[in-house]
């Protein structure tokens, strides 16, 4: 699957696309795929407390599959927590599977923009006419 393939699959028509881990019971673990290829990985705790415990980015996948993470984390906890191999696309793109594990994350929203992290109307609207000219140029006869 090519680079445009694989981004239109993971973020889909919009902005991109928010999966959270299936049967967490102490964190609540979700990984994001933006238009441009760019992953986010983010840890929110449970309970009346409930916060960011931390997050993440990746550039993109590797050639070998593996994702590209930007900065690890510090704490050996966070840095195992952090997803390494898409290993399955299951249910056209609304499960996926990293490292062989049986939990999966399942598609919970798909989002038209994210300011917060830097996708606000004008960046969107880019990425989308990029990315739709080069899934064009991939399917031209």
């Amino acid at each position: 699957m090519t680079f445009p393939e694989r981004a239109s699959v993971l973020s889909g028509t919009v902005c991109g696309r928010r999966y959270e881990k299936e049967l967490e019971t102490h964190f609540r673990d979700c990984i994001l795929f933006y238009l441009d290829g760019k992953i986010r990985f983010e840890r929110y705790c449970y309970g009346e407390a409930a916060c960011l415990v931390f997050s993440a980015w990746a550039s993109e996948f590797g050639s070998d599959g593996k994702i590209l993470w930007e900065k690890e984390p510090d704490f050996e906890s966070a840095r195992q927590a952090l997803p390494r191999i898409l290993t399955d696309i299951q249910e056209n793109g609304a499960a996926l599977q990293f490292d062989g594990q049986k939990k999966r994350y399942l598609l919970t929203e798909e989002f038209p923009l994210d300011p917060a992290n830097g996708y606000g109307r004008w960046k969107v609207w880019l990425l989308r006419r990029k990315l739709r000219h080069s899934l064009q140029q991939i399917h031209k006869p």
